[in-house]
């Protein structure tokens, strides 16, 4: 089965991307060198994302650098938490096991759900499936919502872009 098969599901529009101070390499729009995802809500309840790589992120001549891979594994777990739970997250730990590599100009998968919580953080897994549908990436993440204090002190918000985005902040884990 192709991986073009499995992204059959609704298109999200991520609602951070109309606000102006948020450049992210992994989903804005707006971002010249970022991946741009674009995120998919399948049928399954899994969040996922299609990417082709171009050779500005190869590694070896027509492979794509592991940081890559791993900014995208984060990217879609961490917007997967974003978009079921409304909150924004820092990614605490990313293990990854790198089946096969990723190659440049092929479509790719990945599929993340959130797998769990606990101690404050939030599980997450995804693999990323290549175009005939085989796995090269399995990884599981945790992730620690961000306070407003953070958001303010990290990244440097002012009151208006503070304002815009305050909701995705303070959110607990659903822990009593």
């Amino acid at each position: 089965m192709s991986a073009v098969a499995h992204t059959a599901g609704e298109e999200i529009e991520l609602p951070w991307h109309a606000e102006p101070s948020f450049n992210c390499f992994g989903c804005s729009p707006r971002n010249p060198v970022g991946l741009k995802l674009r995120m998919r809500r399948l049928p399954n309840g899994d969040h996922a994302a299609e990417t082709v790589f171009s050779a500005e992120y190869a590694s070896y001549p027509g492979i794509v650098h592991g940081g890559i891979v791993h900014v995208l594994l984060d990217e879609v777990m961490g917007d997967t938490l974003a978009l079921v739970h409304g909150m924004l997250a820092f990614s605490v730990t990313l293990r990854s096991k790198m089946l096969l590599p990723l190659r440049v100009g092929l479509r790719y998968l990945t599929t993340a759900r959130i797998t769990g919580r606990g101690n404050g953080v939030l599980h997450t897994e995804a693999e990323i499936t290549g175009p005939d549908g085989e796995v090269h990436v399995m990884a599981s993440g945790t992730f620690q919502p961000i306070r407003s204090e953070q958001a303010r002190n990290l990244m440097e918000l002012d009151e208006a872009a503070f304002g815009r985005v305050r909701h995705y902040f303070d959110h607990g884990t659903g822990e009593s």
